[in-house]
C-alpha cells in the first residue's frame, strides 16, 4: 500500500462528528482517485458518533479511524503520522472543506526536493453573516492579501509562489514526514480547558524550524480549502480566550527557549502594561473621529491584549510554581 499512496491526510478531531461529515465529503470529490491518497481521522476522546461517521466513509475514501484518547492536538498528529503510509503529510482540521484539486496540487507541489512546507489559501466559511467589525479586520490588507490567525482563515489570491513558513496554518498543513520528525513533531495545541496551562505553540514550533532551516515553504492556491468559521466564533468573548490561549502558547515558547531560566520579571508586566495601554489609545482616538464600527473593533482588540497579558501572567506564573508543569514545558519533545 505504501507504494501506490502519494499522500497521507490526517485529521485530528474530538466530538465534531457533524463538521467532520463535511469534510470527509469534501474528500471524496478529489481530482485524483481515492487509490491515490489515504485518509486517517484521528478521534482525540470523542463521545459523540465520529467513529460512525468516519467509517460511513470506508468505501468512498481509502480511510481508517483510530483512537489516540490522551488530550491534545499534538497526539492526534503524531498518531497520524505513525500510522501513515506516504512521506507527504497533510494535516487538516475536521472544519474545513477541501477544494477538489487540494490533494493534486500538494504533491505536485513536493515534487520540487527543496520544498518542505505547502499551504494554501484558508476561506473563510462563515456560517452567519459576520458582524462588521470583524468584517473590518477580515478585509485589511496584510501582506500578500488577507489574513486573520485568530480565525485561521487567509486569501493571498492566485498562484504558486514562495511564502513565510508562518503563514501554513494548521488547518492546511501539508510536510514531509522527515522535516517534521527533524523538528521533532509537533509541540501540545488544542488542550482541553482544564489542561490550558498544558498548552504550547502547536505547529508555530515546526514553521519556525522550516525557517530557521532555511528550508522551502509554499502557498499554491490551487492547494486551497474553505475553514469553517462557527457563530460562536465571531464574537468578542471568543476572540478575548483565543487571545488568553494565544498569552499561554507565547509564555510557553519564551519559558522553553530559554529553557526555564527567565522568571517573571518587573520587565515583562512592564512591556505587557504598555502593550495594553497602546490598545486603549487606540481605541479612544477612533472614537474621536466618530467611526463606530472601528471603535468597536479597537475596544475588542483592547480587551483581546488584555485578555493576552493576563494568559501570558498565568501561564508564568503557573510554570514557576508547578513542577509538573515546568518539566512539561521543558520536555525534549512530545513524539
Amino acid at each position: 500500500m505504501r507504494d501506490s499512496v502519494q499522500a497521507s491526510v490526517i485529521i485530528p478531531t474530538r466530538n465534531r462528528a457533524q463538521v467532520l461529515k463535511s469534510c470527509l465529503e469534501s474528500l471524496t470529490r478529489q481530482s485524483v482517485s481515492k487509490e491515490q491518497f489515504e485518509v486517517w481521522v484521528i478521534d482525540n476522546g470523542s463521545t459523540d458518533d465520529t467513529a460512525a461517521v468516519a467509517q460511513a466513509f470506508a468505501d468512498r475514501l481509502t480511510l481508517s479511524c483510530v483512537s489516540a484518547p490522551e488530550p491534545g492536538l499534538h497526539i492526534g498528529r503524531h498518531e497520524g503520522m505513525r500510522r501513515a503510509n506516504s512521506d507527504i503529510l497533510i494535516y487538516a482540521d475536521d472544519d474545513i472543506e477541501a477544494g477538489p484539486s487540494w490533494v493534486q496540487a500538494v504533491v505536485e507541489a513536493f515534487e520540487d526536493p527543496s520544498v518542505a512546507l505547502v499551504g494554501g489559501n484558508n476561506y473563510p466559511l462563515f456560517e452567519e453573516q459576520p458582524p462588521a467589525w470583524l468584517e473590518r479586520w477580515w478585509n485589511r490588507s496584510v501582506d500578500r492579501g488577507q489574513a486573520l490567525a485568530y480565525l485561521s482563515v487567509l486569501d493571498f489570491g492566485i498562484g504558486r509562489f514562495e511564502i513565510e513558513p508562518g503563514y501554513v496554518w494548521g488547518c492546511n498543513y501539508s510536510i514531509r514526514r522527515n522535516v517534521l520528525l527533524g523538528a521533532e513533531g509537533f509541540h501540545p495545541d488544542g488542550m482541553p480547558a482544564e489542561r490550558l496551562s498544558y498548552r504550547g505553540d502547536g505547529e508555530t514550533h515546526v514553521s519556525e524550524f522550516v525557517r530557521q532551516s532555511g528550508l522551502k515553504a509554499i502557498f499554491d492556491s490551487s492547494a486551497s480549502v474553505h475553514h469553517r468559521v462557527a457563530a460562536t466564533r465571531m464574537t468578542s468573548s471568543y476572540f478575548c480566550q483565543r487571545a488568553y490561549a494565544q498569552g499561554v502558547s507565547d509564555s510557553y515558547t519564551e519559558f522553553r527557549s530559554a529553557n526555564g531560566r527567565t522568571s517573571l520579571t518587573a520587565r515583562i508586566r512592564w512591556i505587557l502594561d504598555q502593550r495594553l495601554r497602546a490598545a486603549h489609545r487606540l481605541a479612544r482616538r477612533v472614537a474621536s473621529v466618530g467611526d463606530s464600527v472601528g471603535h468597536e473593533l479597537a475596544n475588542i482588540r483592547s480587551d483581546m491584549q488584555k485578555a493576552y497579558r493576563d494568559g501570558y501572567l498565568f501561564h508564568r506564573n503557573s510554570v514557576q510554581v508547578d513542577p509538573d508543569l515546568r518539566a512539561w514545558v521543558l520536555m525534549e519533545n512530545y513524539l
